[in-house]
């Protein structure tokens, strides 16, 4: 009975959470006009989820402050990959596409969609030039090709519900995909980290959960001193994060 209450407290929480961050999403995304607000909505979402999972409290003023502080840098650094999943998305569903092609840009339409979600936490962990977070992205979703497959397939299966029961969408609708990916994709840098801590990078210290989903290579973050380690957020303090290095 205690662990029915328990799992119930839960779930309730988390729906909770989503519910909070759904929001704080749609009135990120409509502030920038829905075309340039959706990429720093996205990273204030993010970051909310982080703390949130952490047990720290969803704050709406910290919210805007990353809101502002990202909006131009994720212009960059969201922006212009969800303009290349558009693209790849509409040349994989275009009818003038040969049937030779079909397969290789599937495959680049679902790299790119699964580099997109490890943007946001990439992007709040690490110090990274703005045009290097993109291609950081693409090499920790190929070498960590377990959690990108589970996350490709949990979404593909959220947007299934969506479409067989839409009233979701304006609640959840965003929430939920962001909440899965913040937890994968969190779970797998940490891995990446303690990895390369087992490798015998000194600057690298074990920080890791075990997980299923995170049994590739560690790979290394480009654009990292190695002595840098702890990061200053552009709204404040944030705790240290063991950043790799190439």
């Amino acid at each position: 009975m205690d662990r029915a209450v328990h799992a119930l407290v839960g779930a309730t929480d988390l729906v909770l959470r989503a519910l909070v961050i759904q929001a704080l999403w749609l009135l990120g995304a409509l502030a920038g006009g829905i075309v340039l607000g959706w990429a720093p909505a996205t990273m204030a979402a993010v970051d909310a989820a982080a703390r949130a999972e952490r047990g720290e409290p969803i704050r709406w003023g910290r919210a805007a402050r990353i809101w502002r502080s990202t909006f131009l840098r994720s212009q960059v650094t969201l922006g212009l990959p969800g303009l290349f999943v558009l693209a790849a998305a509409w040349a994989a569903l275009s009818p003038a596409l040969p049937v030779a092609a079909t397969i290789p840009v599937a495959l680049v339409l679902a790299v790119l969609i699964a580099a997109m979600a490890h943007i946001p936490d990439l992007d709040l962990r690490y110090e990274l030039r703005a045009t290097r977070v993109l291609g950081s992205a693409v090499v920790l979703t190929l070498a960590q090709a377990p959690t990108s497959l589970v996350l490709l397939a949990v979404l593909t299966l959220w947007t299934g519900i969506e479409v067989a029961v839409p009233g979701l969408v304006p609640f959840l609708g965003v929430a939920v995909p962001l909440l899965i990916s913040h937890h994968l994709v969190s779970r797998s840098m940490d891995r990446n980290e303690d990895l390369l801590s087992q490798e015998g990078d000194p600057s690298v210290h074990p920080r890791a959960r075990p997980s299923p989903y995170t049994s590739g290579p560690p790979v290394s973050i480009p654009g990292h001193s190695p002595v840098a380690r702890a990061r200053r957020s552009r709204v404040g303090r944030r705790r240290p994060h063991p950043a790799p290095t190439l």
